[in-house]
């Protein structure tokens, strides 16, 4: 019997099950962040405010000071209260009516018994209006109702944050008050300048400042104190040597696009502030298409992710483009009118001249490229658009149930309909786009546990010119395996892929605590040039003790520890920055402050299980099995089935000897995981004996979902042998070792077989 616990679970943004870290830091002064503000011998420089340009850039702050960036963030105002109509009928949320009115004055939205909640401030504009409302614990809350700027109505603001996937299932609305629409927590600075959220731990409260509402010029441009002094000090007409500020002419394009990267991503930060000119991976860790955010092939299925298809986009890794080509700092598109087709200039100039015949609709229903190639879709009161400017391909909508923009459009038609339309303008189509196909399937079949395929998603990874998001969700996908040619890849990739996402997901796939072999690529990946890579690195480091890393690495690993905890703390507010600080005491077997980190991420999610797992666990290698138990209990309670729970529960069920109990929740894990190996084979060792075909059929099913695992081969070989069956025992030892599984196990009992 299999009596020990699964392996501890990491956490995803969403909050659901993936083996990629999300993790959260404190403040950190940087070292790129000190020569920017304080070199040597000069000068200090601070946060102006944007007024401080409009003296000599009044042009400018005209355009920024009523655009979507500039007003991201806007206080109650009277000119707020003018563009939103008060709400008649109210609008029913959580089984409580809000109706939404206002003054000019003030505006507030209001319960059915009266109560009301004011509005501080209002996020977006563009497509709608979300409301804040201040709490008495410093929480700036999302309300339960917000203005759509499109339909010119009031809707029910969770509602329409739903994902709808492809199974036709959805999400269900969290509800309003939930921690995921706490302003502090979730929007994370990206909708003010400079923020603090000051969150305190003690009290779970906030005091939470900024310099500015809305993207402010110094968001992008950096402090300006020194600009403004150095300006108003030159003569008239004659302008400074050095302007002392970042002009956005002086920056790579990928610094400029590393600069809108922030904001316009789903992305986990790793440290408290980006400032314009710093790399990407050294501050984010960016979630991939192993997230259910997206679809397999890359496109949104939640909010606009932009930056995740942007950089799919072979407008954006073969020809440099840049975010402002097609947006204006302030935010707004360059290109409308008679104009849209000149965004795809200088580099599709034929197309753009004979862009009717292009577009194959002589009916003149499309005259935009990005109608078919940017295609609109509205997701929680937002416009979600394809950045990765790729063509309709309705074949990865047949196959991963993706959108595309044929059937967006004719949407009283199918997506073969509109296979057989491009089949008939571009004859060889399916054979050009086979590579987007087969790597969206790939993802697919490692999200929905056919690791049949994993083969094929390492010959993926390992190729070099693999696309980088693709192959770092690839990696994270893969379950743990012993298997060799997977960990000597992920050993080579942890230093040697080009990508910093990808040598970090290798590294985070590594286990230095149960597999020596792989600390010394570990070892390597701990001085890396990116952040991003020395934290995963980090985490698989973090439990070894100092005996077991040579001289030469261990300042390099503090150094990289340190920069893993300072993450772990940026966010104390957030559940998984407990989370995930649980998951490495519990590696360095502090197992009473992993539990109290598990129980503090359960108490700011409560509808999360896996804290409530991996609080179980901890409690069970402490002997306080009663604590464990009522955690698993409780998370198998929770409204989302979670296999991981009834497993564990199962485990913990068998180990006290209550072998109904444990045969009942091994059953039900397996109900809801069936590529579960270790369930089928747990329950299988608990029917042994009573009923051996029931036993037969689930070791079977293990070894289908883990054909690369001995464990499963030598115990069905043995139970083969107990029922007197010498013969099958053979056979399935001899398909193992034609598959090359063997161990010392299964020689054993083959030498035992008569």
């Amino acid at each position: 019997m299999q009596n020990t616990f699964h392996q501890p679970l990491d956490s995803d943004e969403a909050g659901r099950k993936s083996r990629q870290v999300v993790v959260s830091v404190r403040v950190l002064l940087r070292l790129s962040l000190l020569l920017l503000l304080s070199g040597c011998g000069e000068r200090p420089r601070h946060y102006q405010g944007s007024v401080s340009c409009k003296e000599c850039h009044a042009r400018f702050y005209e355009l920024w000071e009523p655009s979507h960036h500039g007003r991201a963030l806007q206080p109650w105002s009277a000119s707020l209260a003018a563009l939103v109509p008060p709400q008649h009928e109210p609008i029913e949320v959580d089984g409580h009516m809000y109706r939404a009115d206002s003054t000019p004055g003030k505006g507030w939205v209001e319960d059915e018994t009266g109560l009301q909640y004011l509005i501080a401030y209002a996020l977006g504009g563009k497509n709608y209006y979300n409301f804040l409302t201040r709490l008495d614990d410093g929480r700036l809350q999302v309300l339960p109702i917000f203005y759509d700027v499109r339909e010119k109505r009031w809707r029910n603001t969770t509602l329409g944050m739903v994902r709808h996937f492809e199974n036709g299932l959805e999400d269900r609305p969290v509800s309003w008050r939930d921690p995921m629409l706490t302003f502090n927590a979730a929007c994370f600075s990206c909708h003010v300048s400079q923020l603090e959220s000051n969150y305190d731990p003690q009290t779970d409260s906030y005091a939470t400042t900024w310099n500015e509402p809305g993207i402010s010029c110094e968001s992008c441009h950096g402090p300006a104190s020194e600009h403004v002094r150095v300006c108003r000090a030159a003569p008239a007409n004659r302008p400074p040597g050095d302007l002392e500020i970042i002009a956005w002419h002086d920056l790579s394009i990928e610094q400029q696009n590393d600069s809108c990267s922030g904001c316009h991503a789903k992305a986990t930060p790793l440290t408290a502030r980006f400032e314009t000119g710093d790399r990407f991976w050294d501050h984010f860790d960016l979630a991939s298409f192993e997230h259910i955010d997206h679809y397999a092939d890359g496109r949104d299925l939640g909010e606009n992710y932009t930056i995740g298809s942007w950089l799919l986009s072979p407008c954006v890794t073969r020809g440099g483009l840049s975010c402002t080509h097609c947006h204006t700092s302030s935010g707004r598109y360059r290109f409308k009118g008679d104009n849209a087709n000149h965004a795809c200039l200088p580099c599709h100039q034929e197309r753009v001249n004979n862009a009717a015949a292009h577009m194959h609709h002589p009916d003149g229903g499309v005259t935009q490229c990005i109608q078919c190639h940017m295609p609109m879709n509205p997701f929680g009161g937002m416009n979600q658009s394809d950045h990765s400017m790729r063509p309709p391909m309705p074949h990865l909508s047949q196959a991963v149930g993706s959108r595309n923009a044929c059937v967006m459009c004719h949407d009283d038609k199918d997506h073969a309909w509109a296979l057989e339309q491009i089949r008939s303008w571009h004859p060889d189509f399916e054979k050009r786009t086979a590579p987007e196909l087969d790597r969206a399937l790939l993802v697919k079949g490692l999200r929905d546990g056919h690791w049949q395929k994993i083969p094929a998603a390492l010959d993926f990874i390992a190729n070099p010119d693999a696309d980088p998001l693709f192959a770092a969700a690839l990696i994270r996908l893969l379950p743990p395996s012993n298997n060799p040619r997977q960990r000597t890849l992920l050993r080579d990739l942890a230093s040697a892929a080009r990508h910093p996402l990808v040598r970090g997901a290798a590294a985070a796939g590594l286990d230095a605590d149960a597999v020596p072999e792989d600390r010394p690529a570990l070892f390597k990946a701990i001085s890396d040039d990116y952040r991003l890579v020395r934290i995963r690195a980090a985490e698989r480091l973090a439990a070894l003790s100092e005996r077991d890393v040579p001289i030469e690495y261990r300042d390099w690993l503090a150094r990289a520890i340190h920069e893993m905890w300072d993450s772990y703390n940026l966010r104390l507010d957030h559940w998984s920055s407990h989370f995930n600080a649980g998951n490495i005491l519990m590696r360095q077997n502090q197992l009473e402050a992993a539990a109290a980190k598990y129980d503090r991420a359960h108490a700011l999610r409560r509808d999360i299980p896996q804290p409530l797992i991996n609080g179980a666990m901890a409690f069970a290698r402490l002997g306080r099995l009663d604590e464990a138990e009522s955690r698993l209990k409780k998370a198998a309670g929770l409204p989302e089935p979670c296999a991981e729970a009834h497993f564990n529960l199962g485990l913990l069920y068998a180990e006290l000897g209550r072998r109904a109990a444990a045969a009942r929740e091994l059953s039900r894990a397996l109900e809801l995981a069936p590529q579960n190996a270790a369930a089928a084979c747990n329950l299988a060792i608990l029917k042994a004996g009573t009923d051996y075909p029931e036993t037969f059929r689930l070791l079977r099913m293990a070894i289908e979902a883990a054909p690369d695992n001995p464990r499963y081969v030598h115990t069905l070989a043995f139970y083969y042998l107990e029922a007197r069956e010498p013969d099958l025992a053979r056979q399935v030892i001899l398909e193992a070792l034609q598959r090359g599984v063997t161990s010392s196990d299964i020689e054993a009992l083959r030498r035992q077989i008569p």
